[in-house]
């Protein structure tokens, strides 16, 4: 899928022309996009950001996360979803994910609170909803934050509410290949005023004089200096694609349908599964189990190969592969040996308390490894492409099962 079009470049060129300026107020079409951002969601206030990272970052720092805090999270997610628990000082405990759907588990999510809990991020992988109405339940009850990483789910919904719209905060994605893409960006929807204007306070100063919610904050220079504001040609390529995004989604929802239908049986690989009131928006890539019991035993990789050979673009899912730096993130050096002191409040080393095995593990995380596999979402390619796959897929599968102990490993 390309998602910049001609005329995307086109409206930064015409933009270059008329007026450059508008960076730090956020006006113009920073303003335009967040405006459109915020109606996509349902949500009052959107702030767009340079990266998803840096509205994970503002998320967390905005409902408390500090020294001496906890941050429940899945294993299961890229680094971006824990890693800025860490520059907030918070120590991120990972949580096990729903082997069915690939989010975050309500029970085990439950299980890890802590009188030290500050929050939950619930991210929605590949596009698929986690079932909100649980861990609203449960952050309630707990009297918690509640984040929400949408990086893959543009345009999702759960029970027909937006995702970023059930959570104290959703935070998005706009790199390159998201659904929505400035190239880099990243934007924080939100309901809450004063969690608005905190994000402000930590990553963009130049709106603190004009741009508050809720006046809390009394002088521009009271800002910690970050610049976590997105270019204006970035957010004018971002606007673009979010024009296009229900097109896209339509597209990738009926390719996700057929994949289904023409797996439906295949015990050896089987797309995962939507949850329950969920529709899933984004998706960034099509995720499959892979069965090695019913391939007669052949590994991933091995099952790979034989399908790009019938001419499947098909890959190991990048997260959950063995080695190649293929961690789950409760494995990670980055939390589990890296010292980051210097951020304050977290000691680096203390793989200990990290350890899930300490709780219980996080025995559907640890058997990811390898048993995932990632289609592209097939966009711009017509319907029998993917159905053609999806034979192919099944054809390796037979085979591999009829030569049982004899195949390749």
């Amino acid at each position: 899928w390309r998602s910049v079009h001609l005329r995307d470049l086109a409206a930064i060129v015409r933009y270059g022309y008329r007026d450059v300026n508008t960076i730090a107020k956020g006006d113009g079409p920073i303003a335009e996009f967040e405006q459109k951002f915020a109606a996509l969601t349902q949500t009052r206030y959107a702030l767009a950001m340079n990266s998803g990272t840096a509205a994970l970052h503002s998320a967390y720092f905005a409902v408390g996360v500090k020294p001496g805090t906890e941050v429940i999270v899945p294993s299961y997610t890229f680094f971006a979803s824990a890693a800025p628990i860490l520059q907030c000082g918070g120590t991120p405990t990972f949580c096990d994910v729903d082997a069915r759907t690939l989010t975050a588990d309500p029970d085990d999510v439950e299980r890890h609170i802590t009188p030290r809990t500050r929050a939950i991020c619930v991210v929605h992988m590949w596009g698929n909803p986690a079932p909100m109405d649980r861990f609203v339940e449960i952050a309630r009850r707990h009297g918690v934050a509640l984040i929400e990483d949408c990086s893959h789910a543009h345009g999702a919904s759960y029970r027909g509410r937006p995702v970023g719209s059930w959570g104290d905060i959703g935070c998005f994605s706009l790199q390159g290949v998201k659904a929505v893409s400035g190239g880099e960006g990243g934007i924080a929807v939100t309901d809450d005023p004063l969690l608005f204007d905190r994000m402000l306070v930590l990553g963009h100063y130049g709106r603190l004089k004009h741009g508050q919610a809720t006046k809390s904050f009394a002088t521009d220079h009271i800002s910690l200096g970050l610049k976590y504001r997105p270019h204006v040609y970035a957010i004018l390529l971002a606007l673009g694609t979010l024009s296009r995004l229900d097109e896209l989604n339509r597209r990738r929802r009926r390719n996700y349908e057929i994949l289904n239908t023409e797996l439906a049986g295949c015990r050896a690989v089987q797309p995962v599964e939507t949850t329950p009131g969920a529709t899933r928006g984004g998706f960034l890539e099509f995720i499959v189990h892979y069965d090695p019991a019913h391939a007669g035993g052949w590994s991933c990789r091995a099952f790979i190969k034989a399908a790009r050979a019938e001419g499947v673009p098909i890959a190991e899912e990048r997260y959950a592969r063995i080695g190649d730096q293929g961690h789950m993130l409760h494995e990670s050096p980055v939390f589990t040996t890296l010292d980051v002191s210097a951020l304050g409040g977290y000691l680096g080393g203390r793989s200990q308390e990290l350890d899930p095995r300490r709780n219980g593990g996080l025995p559907v995380t640890q058997l990811l490894a390898g048993r995932l596999m990632t289609l592209p979402p097939f966009t711009r390619v017509p319907e029998r492409f993917v159905r053609e796959c999806a034979r192919a897929l099944r054809k390796v599968a037979d085979a591999a099962a009829a030569a049982g102990g004899h195949g390749p490993t």
